[in-house]
C-alpha cells in the first residue's frame, strides 16, 4: 500500500472503532501486536516504573488508577 492509502485506512479503522482506537494505534496493532510499544517491556520494568508513570506511558495520568485496575 502506498503511505496516503495506509495512512487513509488506519484511519478508517480508527473511525469505525468509535473513539476507542487511534489511527497509530491501529498501526500498531497490525504492526507489532500491540497498542503502544510500553506494553513490549519486560514484567521487571512493569514493576520500576519511574516515579508518576502511569502503566499507559503518560506521567501523572488523570486515569492511572483505572488503568491498572481496570486494564489498559
Amino acid at each position: 500500500m502506498s503511505g496516503e492509502l495506509l495512512k487513509a485506512h488506519h484511519e478508517i479503522l480508527s473511525d469505525t472503532s468509535d473513539g476507542k482506537l487511534t489511527p497509530e494505534e491501529v498501526y500498531n496493532l497490525e504492526h507489532y501486536g500491540v497498542k503502544h510499544p510500553s506494553e513490549l517491556r519486560d514484567a521487571e520494568d512493569w514493576e520500576n516504573l519511574p516515579e508518576g508513570e502511569c502503566i499507559c506511558g503518560e506521567v501523572n495520568c488523570k486515569d492511572e488508577y483505572v488503568h491498572w485496575t481496570s486494564g489498559w
